[in-house]
């Protein structure tokens, strides 16, 4: 009996392995040999280097790119943000390459871009981090938001730019089991189609990004997540697939204003522009090259709307043009429902009727064979008719001030640190705290330094929604606002930050935003508060940093 089900075992296994060769050598790219048109940038999105966890160099990496004729690479690398890949944009081999990091937030990762780089380190909070990348006129993308290690967990959140709809990297953890047995075997015979394989329709992050557009205005983008590496474990990884193979799976064609710049960063620039209006789509390059795709709505007035745009009304026409010699799927979504399904069609340009206000954005597939039931082409959404009445915000006074006397605060650090406070009386009669710091490292291996203004008091906030107060710098810098529950073995800790200007600003965080830092708690016991601190350290700040920070009106509300 064991025999027969070894000997069946071997057969299927002999079969399959057969079944997968077949396909392997027979796997071809569909033929698509118009030119890009000089307004679109092809490239790719979400690249890890040796500057983080990438097996590869910059130089590597635009090599491979320059080979493929590709206009840019974006760079990820991990950090906060990543200092070294922030400055690296530059035309290497003719190829530009984007300086750019992946935050680790409390909530999961964030792919951030065209944002100035900070003297502090930015915060991990994500609605924070995304506030200060929007206010440099750069964009973020949510990554790998249903990721098995690391999935997004706030959907909170707004105003980020979009989403990642297919991460090539996930892809390949999530089939680790195919990626240790056929996969290799594939790729030696044809890396396009192992790693074409790797990849599912993405039902769940379509149905979030739907999901997020019937109310506010967001991207989807494929990204590679590529280090060149494969891992089997937390410490194991293969070195393949290679950064040249992956830059052949997946990539985004950016529609430009201009021809990109000589100058690096004004390149950079005119790329992320971009990506900030929406105004690109995807494709499973592996399966076709897309070159001669166009998607845009056409007013009544005959005024063009481009992709991630906004249109007045209905009673103009979706346009599609699909210049390809094979015949494609084409389904229209609106407000993320089913709106039209074109198959089989041979047709160069489509134009669709649009009647109703709403979100509509499309998906392109093969009809037939390979990546038939893939998007091989994901437009981003058109708004039409669609009225947004932006929120007010919310005015928010102290019913209760906390820091009424001159010796409210005492002042605690690490002994090369320095740090000193001054109360000033002001005309308006509110006393103001000054705190002027300058941080230091006690040593390499002691990575902790901090200087805090410090109120360790039995306090009972349950009667509150959170902390208010006014503050102003010598410079920007991010400092953070911590409170503490217990004593000893039993102290819990929770902490958000806040952005420091040169001008004064009224801040309010509510308890519900603050992160627990360290201990038993869960969440905050706010009638059993032991301490608040307002403190800068090395989970924002860099050894060597100073200024004055001034606090006035620090109460709760």
């Amino acid at each position: 009996m064991l025999k027969k089900f070894f000997k069946a075992s071997l057969a299927v296994l002999a079969m399959a392995i057969a079944v997968n060769v077949f396909n392997g050598l027979s796997f071809q790219k569909r033929n698509n040999n118009r030119p890009l048109p000089s307004f679109y940038k092809k490239g790719v999105f979400h690249v890890h280097s040796n500057f983080s966890d990438g097996i590869g160099g910059i130089e590597e990496i635009c090599r491979d790119a320059g080979a493929q004729n590709l206009d840019f690479v974006i760079l990820s690398d991990h950090g906060r943000p990543n200092l070294q890949a922030s400055a690296a944009t530059a035309w290497i081999h003719d190829t530009l390459l984007i300086g750019a990091s992946e935050f680790s937030l409390h909530s999961g990762h964030l792919a951030a871009a065209g944002y100035r780089t900070p003297d502090y380190i930015f915060p991990p909070e994500p609605q924070e981090a995304i506030a200060e990348v929007n206010r440099d006129q750069g964009v973020t993308f949510i990554s790998h938001p249903l990721d098995r290690k690391i999935p997004w967990s706030d959907w909170q959140v707004s105003d980020f730019t979009g989403i990642e709809i297919m991460s090539m990297y996930q892809m390949a953890k999530k089939n680790l089991l195919y990626g240790l047995t056929l996969f290799p075997l594939q790729y030696m015979l044809n890396p396009d189609y192992a790693l074409t394989s790797l990849i599912s329709y993405p039902h769940q992050e379509l149905e979030i990004w739907d999901g997020f557009n019937r109310e506010g205005k967001y991207y989807g983008i494929y990204a590679l997540d590529t280090h060149a590496k494969l891992p089997i474990s937390e410490k194991t990884s293969l070195h393949f697939p290679s950064y040249g193979a992956t830059f052949k799976i997946l990539r985004i064609y950016v529609k430009v204003d201009r021809e990109l710049e000589k100058d690096a960063k004004a390149a950079a620039a005119t790329v992320i522009s971009s990506l900030r209006r929406g105004d690109f789509f995807c494709v499973i390059e592996s399966l076709a090259a897309a070159n001669g795709f166009e998607n845009y709505y056409l007013e009544k007035d005959g005024r063009q709307v481009e992709m991630g745009g906004d249109a007045e009304a209905g009673g103009g026409v979706l346009v599609l043009k699909l210049p390809f010699n094979f015949s494609t799927d084409i389904l229209i979504k609106k407000d993320g429902e089913k709106f039209r399904t074109i198959r089989d069609n041979n047709r160069q340009e489509i134009a669709v009727p649009i009647n109703r206000p709403g979100v509509y954005r499309c998906e392109i597939s093969p009809h037939s064979g390979p990546g038939s039931d893939l998007p091989w082409i994901l437009a981003n959404p058109i708004f039409i008719g669609r009225s947004r009445n932006p929120e007010k915000p919310e005015t928010i006074t102290p019913r209760r001030i906390l820091a009424r006397g001159e010796n409210y605060f005492r002042i605690e650090k690490n002994p090369l640190s320095q740090a000193s406070m001054q109360i000033v009386d002001q005309a308006s009669g509110q006393p103001v705290t000054r705190f002027t710091y300058a941080l230091r490292q006690e040593s390499p291996t002691q990575v902790d330094f901090w200087t805090a203004l410090a109120r360790r008091e039995s306090l009972d906030f349950s009667n509150y929604r959170g902390f208010v107060f006014e503050t102003r710098g010598s410079r920007p810098m991010r400092f953070w606002l911590q409170f503490r529950n217990g004593e000893d073995r039993l102290e819990s800790a929770f902490q958000h930050s806040f952005l420091v200007g040169e001008n004064w600003q009224r801040i309010a965080i509510p308890f519900a935003r603050f992160h627990r830092l360290y201990g038993p708690d869960a969440t905050a016991d706010l009638k059993k508060i032991s301490a608040f601190f307002f403190t800068i350290d090395n989970g924002n700040s860099h050894s060597g940093s100073g200024g004055e920070i001034s606090l006035r009106s620090i109460g709760l509300y």
